[in-house]
């Protein structure tokens, strides 16, 4: 893989390809980033697939995951070999958790799959990940970090962008598994139907655990290309 041709990496959990909620995940999306094809999304009675596609899309592009480390481009002078090396290295020393179970949560802006319940071991975790995967980051530009705060952010949400290149940082993170883009523009009736959609497509995995038992490389080869998982890398199981 050469460095030259990557736009940007990320750590992502993405669970197990045909596991239900992977393939749920996918058929959602209408993509796969694991396999990298499209995938036929369901049909709703309520949503026509034109206002599904274009509702799922810019989650798409991101592939099926929750966010661990968000996207980063290489750090100058860091060989791309470096970074399957770090994955590695931080996956053989952290145990398996167990997520609290799962439920569908507006948040503000779109909707997403969260844990029911906080997890100390989860944000513990999280944090591990971004310090240990950071030194491979360049740092954001200044252009990088005023788009970032075209968005309202908190004076610590602020710092955690200076230092780590993302605002949702440390106690700042919240792990999601997002399931649209902004429902900006959409109105009332739409986004309640976009809820009652996704409560039903997602049922099976509603209220059960989560297994974060790997965490993944992602990709994004290109500047706007879909993300998809380069190599995954298992966790210890104790």
């Amino acid at each position: 893989m050469s460095n030259t041709a990557i736009q940007r990496h990320a750590a992502y959990y993405a669970p197990a390809p045909n596991c239900p909620l992977a393939q749920l995940g996918a058929q959602w999306l209408g993509r796969c980033a694991q396999s990298r094809r499209a995938v036929r999304q369901p049909a709703f009675p309520q949503i026509s697939p034109e206002r599904l596609r274009s509702s799922t899309a810019a989650a798409a592009r991101y592939g099926w995951h929750a966010t661990i480390k968000a996207p980063f481009s290489l750090q100058h002078g860091v060989d791309i070999e470096a970074i399957p090396a770090a994955f590695q290295a931080w996956a053989q020393g952290r145990a398996a958790l167990t997520l609290p179970p799962l439920a569908l949560r507006n948040m503000g802006d779109y909707l997403a799959l969260t844990p029911n319940a906080p997890s100390s071991a989860l944000q513990e975790m999280a944090l591990d990940c971004v310090r240990a995967l950071h030194p491979l980051a360049r740092p954001l530009t200044d252009q990088q970090i005023a788009q970032r705060r075209l968005t309202p952010l908190t004076p610590v949400q602020d710092a955690m962008l200076l230092q780590w290149g993302y605002p949702f940082v440390g106690d700042a993170f919240q792990w999601h598994m997002t399931l649209t883009g902004s429902l900006k523009g959409l109105v009332e009736s739409e986004v309640q139907m976009l809820q009652d959609a996704a409560l039903a497509w997602f049922a099976p995995v509603l209220n059960r655990s989560v297994q974060l038992d790997a965490i993944c490389w992602f990709v994004e080869p290109e500047a706007g290309g879909d993300f998809y998982e380069a190599q995954r890398f298992a966790l210890r199981h104790t």
